[in-house]
């Protein structure tokens, strides 16, 4: 397989864990009842806790990230 057949792989792999998670209709409620409950959260003054082990450290640190900065506009952190 060469570089790129490899790289159009990958991103078919991505594209079909996207479409899946798109089809699973409870997964799905289940994103949104997790992304309610840290705006609630952050509405209330409270604290979210990312943690994970390994790869999962690296993908709890960048969530953190995303929500301490700035992404779609300039606005002042969710959290310091």
């Amino acid at each position: 397989m060469n570089l790129k057949e490899l790289i159009l792989d990958r991103i078919r792999e991505s594209v079909d864990v996207k479409r899946k998670i798109l089809e699973n209709e409870d997964l799905v409620e289940k994103i949104l009842k997790v992304a309610s409950l840290i705006v609630e959260a952050f509405k209330n003054d409270r604290k979210v806790l990312f943690c994970g082990n390994g790869g999962s450290a690296a993908d709890a640190q960048h969530i953190a990230a995303e929500l301490s900065g700035r992404f779609y506009f300039d606005r002042d952190p969710l959290f310091r």
